[in-house]
């Protein structure tokens, strides 16, 4: 921009160059993410699309092979859904038509559904598939629920081949000790990012929405 002075100049460049060698790093990630060995067989998961009990083969449609499950998290002693959880899939559910022409997308989760329902209602979740998981064996398996029975942040990747459903990437918003693992789903810590204010201690809350 006119105006810049020479040290915001300086600055800009190098920081340009850290984006840079940021972004060659994320691809480097994604690369290794798709050489990962084939992944587990699973077993073919009941859930429930509204009135309607679907299998996990059934989610995946004609000439597409690859699945994306986000696992909502649900309280069930407090009647809530997670905020952070919420906000990811509102953006999801705005790309979702996009993510449809290469790949299967749904949203499941513990909840019942007439509470899956009510809450997709309230969010304006109309255009992702959303799914009660029938039982606990597929929150159980993908680590959406931890021993105690406590929901976890969870993002599971299936491919089908034939019969056969592998499970080809896990991955959950703590681990190691660690949040964040799955904060490059969601733009708004990125738009966040770019203010000089950066993302301050703002956490998403159903209060607004």
């Amino acid at each position: 921009m006119p105006g810049a002075s020479d040290a915001y100049r300086s600055a800009r460049e190098e920081l340009f160059r850290t984006e840079t060698d940021l972004k060659e790093r994320i691809g480097a990630v994604a690369e290794k993410r798709r050489a990962l060995p084939s992944g587990p067989p699973v077993e073919d998961y009941a859930f429930y699309e509204g009135d309607r009990r679907v299998q996990l083969s059934e989610l995946f449609s004609e000439g597409k092979s690859e699945l994306i499950v986000y696992h909502l998290m649900y309280w069930a002693d407090d009647d809530e859904f997670c905020p952070m959880c919420s906000m990811w899939i509102d953006g999801l559910n705005g790309v979702a038509k996009h993510v449809g022409q290469r790949a299967n997308l749904a949203v499941a989760t513990r909840a019942p559904v007439e509470k899956l329902r009510a809450w997709a209602q309230r969010r304006g979740w109309d255009t992702i598939r959303l799914l009660s998981d029938d039982g606990e064996a597929f929150a159980r398996d993908v680590g959406a629920e931890d021993t105690n029975g406590d929901p976890v942040e969870t993002v599971a990747v299936f491919s089908k081949d034939g019969p056969t459903i592998r499970n080809t990437y896990l991955s959950h918003a703590f681990a190691f000790g660690q949040w964040g693992y799955i904060d490059l789903l969601n733009p708004v810590w990125h738009l966040f990012d770019l203010l000089p204010s950066g993302r301050d201690d703002w956490n998403p809350s159903n209060d607004y929405v």
